[in-house]
């Protein structure tokens, strides 16, 4: 699933200005998918763990090899408006439908696979979980990016293909619908913790995570842009760039994995979102393309270890682990969505620099308002994450 998300992630920028589109059309594909995996999200928190999770897989696996098609169609006949809409209306309404599917095939993966688990054993689990995706986010790109320079219909083609291998492999799969046996571990960090100090962490990881996903919005939609029309780099740059930054999730997400030394550090977790404004003053103030890919490098780091973050103090303690990690995936579909489309408007209305000011912007105000919630949530009594808040 991974793969195919890359692979039309990586072409879209580039089909749509292709198509003669504008940057804020690039800005509303991706606006329309996030806008309904948030929406789809939400619902998932009220009612997925009612169902079997091998038959929410095999549907969201089947439609997605469908729309993996449909894509395909539609950049191979690229300007032919044939009889209903226009191809980026087209291409839009396909990426909503990828928010729907994707929104009920993530926090069922994850929940899955953390029920019953606490503390080290825990980090694992989502440690090799997380190495898997960032996996296929790092070699996806490479080969898109290489695809792309012939045809721009070659990537979508070969995510039809690795569709169809997402839904085989799930559908011998028997040991899916049924729960592992609960892990105990002596050393289970949570409750080593003050419930107030989970609480904040919660809390603060939240906020980080989202305008962190507002900065990687930006990237996804824009930055391939900013590489071809301003700086003269081919689209296989960005397909490096974009790799870069997923093989840093990679390395992020084994050192996370492998050990639990991370956990409820503060200086480090601000010490992340500092290199993250780092990453887009290089970006801001360097045309030169290894100081570029660096920065693809150095922001990969930073959204990797504060996915990992939220995603462990997000369910730490919790039951419902496909609900709760529904919550994980709707802050990351709200911050991705918001922004794409303001970086496609700013782009479009104030050049193609203004998104990342912009998203410099969002990383500091988060930090002073998870400042602000650390300060409030110490003089607070202890809440139950039972409640999903």
């Amino acid at each position: 699933m991974s793969s195919c998300l890359q692979l039309g992630g990586i072409v879209l920028p580039f089909a749509v200005k292709a198509m003669r589109g504008s940057d804020t059309d690039i800005g509303l594909c991706f606006l329309g998918q996030m806008s309904a995996y948030v929406i789809c999200c939400m619902l998932a928190f009220a009612v997925i763990d009612r169902f079997k999770p091998k038959r929410v897989l095999l549907i969201t696996a089947g439609a997605g090899i469908i729309i993996s098609f449909g894509f395909f169609v539609i950049v191979w006949y690229g300007n032919n408006n044939g009889i209903f809409f226009n191809p980026i209306t087209r291409l839009i309404i396909l990426m909503v439908m990828v928010g729907v599917i994707t929104a009920f095939f993530w926090p069922v993966i994850m929940g899955w696979i953390s029920t019953g688990y606490e503390g080290a054993e825990l980090t694992k689990r989502f440690g090799f979980y997380n190495v898997a995706w960032a996996s296929a986010n790092t070699i996806m790109p490479v080969i898109g990016g290489y695809l792309m320079e012939i045809n721009y219909s070659f990537p979508l083609a070969v995510s039809v293909v690795i569709a169809s291998l997402c839904f085989i492999s799930l559908y011998p799969t028997k040991c899916i619908s049924q729960s592992p046996k609960p892990h105990q571990s002596g050393s289970d960090t949570v409750r080593q913790q003050t419930a107030k100090q989970n609480r904040q962490f919660v809390w603060m990881s939240r906020v980080a995570l989202f305008a962190t996903w507002v900065y990687v919005g930006i990237f996804r939609s824009q930055l391939g842009i900013l590489y071809k029309f301003e700086l003269n780099l081919s689209e296989s740059v960005y397909g490096w760039a974009t790799a870069l930054m997923c093989l840093s999730n990679v390395i992020v997400f084994l050192m996370m994995g492998r050990s639990h030394w991370w956990h409820y550090k503060k200086t480090l977790f601000a010490l992340i979102q500092a290199s993250a404004v780092l990453s887009l003053i290089i970006i801001l103030f360097s045309g030169n393309a290894a100081f570029q890919l660096f920065a693809a490098g150095l922001s990969g780091v930073c959204y990797g270890f504060i996915y990992g973050s939220h995603q462990y103090y997000g369910v730490s303690g919790g039951t419902k682990r496909s609900g709760l990690m529904a919550i994980h995936e709707t802050i990351i579909g709200a911050g991705f969505a918001i922004g794409a489309l303001v970086g496609g408007i700013l782009s479009d209305s104030f050049g193609r620099y203004s998104p990342y000011w912009f998203a410099c912007a969002v990383i500091v105000t988060g930090g002073f308002i998870q400042v602000l919630l650390w300060k409030s949530l110490q003089k607070s009594e202890p809440r139950p994450l039972e409640s999903g808040i």
